[in-house]
C-alpha cells in the first residue's frame, strides 16, 4: 500500500503531518468542510467500484495538499477549476510556485462561495464591508484569500477598506463571526462551518458579484468561474434571499505520474454511480457525468481520465 502522505513532500508545505501507509489518499479541506464531504464521497464510490481502496484525507488548505499531489505523495485532491490553472502555471495563490505536474482527473459538482454575514447585521453589500472588522490572510487556505480579494476588487472595495483580522483559515474566520469578533466570512452555503455557525448565531449570505462589469472582473482574476445564483430553499436556511455568488466547477485533481489505469477505473466508476454519490451526500444531485470532462484554458486532463471519457463519448478533442 502507498504512503498516503510522504512526510518529505509535507515538509516542504511547514505543516505537520505523519507518514503512514494506507489507502490511495484525496487531499482536502477539513473535516466540517463541504469539500471534505466531497472528497469522503468519492473515497466511499471508488473504493466499493474499483480495485482501490480510497479515503479523504483532511488538511488544512490547497497550500499543504497541492504541492504534496504535485510531487505524487498523494494521487488525488480536491479543488476547483481555477485553482487547478493557478497551481499549473504557478498563479494567483500559488504564485511563483508553480506545480506543473497537477492533472485534472474530473469536473464534479458546480460550486458557490460567497460572503456571510450575522443575520441580523446592517451588511447587505460588499460597500458596507468598508472599516468592519474582516477575515484577511488566510495563510493555511491562501485560495480563500484570492477569491475574496477578488471580489472586493471588482466592487471597487480596496484591502485598506477592511480592518483586517488575520485569520488561517475559513474555519476561524467562521468562529470569529459566531463570536460577533467580525462582520463576515467568506464560506459555501450548505456546509459544515455553516451549519455550525448557524447553531450558534444565526447567520445570512449577501450578493457578492453585481452587475456584468463586476462578474467580468472576477471571471478574469478566477479563470473557469462564473456568477452562481443560489435561491432560497428549506435546505439552506442561510439564503434569505436570492444571491449572486462566485460559481465553479468543484474538481478532483491528480498528479501526472498517476497510474493511468487505476485514474481511468476511478473516473469510470464515478461516471456510472451518481446515485450513490447522492447517498453519501446531497450535494452530489448538481453532478452531472457528462459534464465531468468540461475543459477550462490554462488546466490538463490526465490521460487515464481522458481514455475514459473518449470511451464514454464525452470529450472534446
Amino acid at each position: 500500500m502507498k504512503h498516503l502522505i510522504a512526510a518529505a513532500a509535507l515538509a516542504l508545505t511547514s505543516t505537520t503531518a505523519i507518514a503512514q501507509d494506507g489507502p490511495v489518499a484525496i487531499g482536502t479541506l477539513p473535516q466540517g468542510s463541504l469539500g471534505y464531504s466531497i472528497a469522503a464521497g468519492i473515497a466511499q464510490v471508488a473504493t466499493e467500484n474499483t480495485q482501490t481502496e480510497v479515503r479523504a484525507v483532511g488538511q488544512g488548505g490547497s497550500s499543504v495538499y497541492i504541492p504534496a499531489l504535485n510531487q505524487g505523495a498523494i494521487d488525488f485532491a480536491t479543488s476547483n477549476a481555477f485553482e487547478a490553472v493557478f497551481a499549473t502555471q504557478g498563479s494567483g495563490n500559488f504564485e511563483g510556485s508553480a506545480n506543473p505536474e497537477v492533472r485534472v482527473a474530473a469536473m464534479l459538482q458546480p460550486f458557490e462561495v460567497g460572503i456571510m454575514v450575522a443575520a441580523d447585521s446592517d451588511i447587505n453589500s460588499l460597500e458596507d464591508l468598508r472599516g468592519q472588522p474582516f477575515p484577511v490572510g488566510y495563510v493555511r487556505q491562501r485560495l480563500v484569500g484570492v477569491m475574496q480579494e477578488a471580489v472586493l476588487e471588482a466592487a471597487g472595495v480596496a484591502p485598506d477598506d477592511l480592518d483586517g483580522v488575520p485569520v488561517p483559515n475559513f474555519v476561524e474566520g467562521a468562529k470569529l463571526l459566531a463570536q460577533g469578533s467580525v462582520a463576515g466570512v467568506m464560506l459555501a452555503p450548505g456546509s459544515g462551518v455553516v451549519k455550525q455557525t448557524m447553531s450558534q448565531r444565526p447567520v445570512r449570505f449577501i450578493t457578492v458579484i453585481e452587475g456584468e462589469e463586476a462578474a467580468a472582473a472576477v471571471a478574469a482574476s478566477l479563470p473557469g468561474s462564473y456568477v452562481g445564483r443560489v435561491e432560497p430553499s428549506d435546505r439552506l436556511p442561510e439564503i434569505t434571499e436570492p444571491v449572486d455568488l462566485i460559481g465553479y466547477q468543484y474538481t478532483l485533481l491528480t498528479h501526472a505520474g498517476a497510474d493511468e489505469d487505476m485514474v481511468y477505473e476511478l473516473v469510470k466508476a464515478l461516471h456510472a454511480n451518481k446515485e450513490a454519490l447522492i447517498e453519501t451526500h446531497g450535494s452530489f444531485r448538481r453532478f452531472d457525468p457528462a459534464a465531468m470532462s468540461t475543459q477550462v484554458e490554462g488546466a490538463t486532463f490526465h490521460p487515464g481520465a481522458i481514455r475514459f471519457y473518449r470511451e464514454a463519448g464525452i470529450w472534446s478533442e
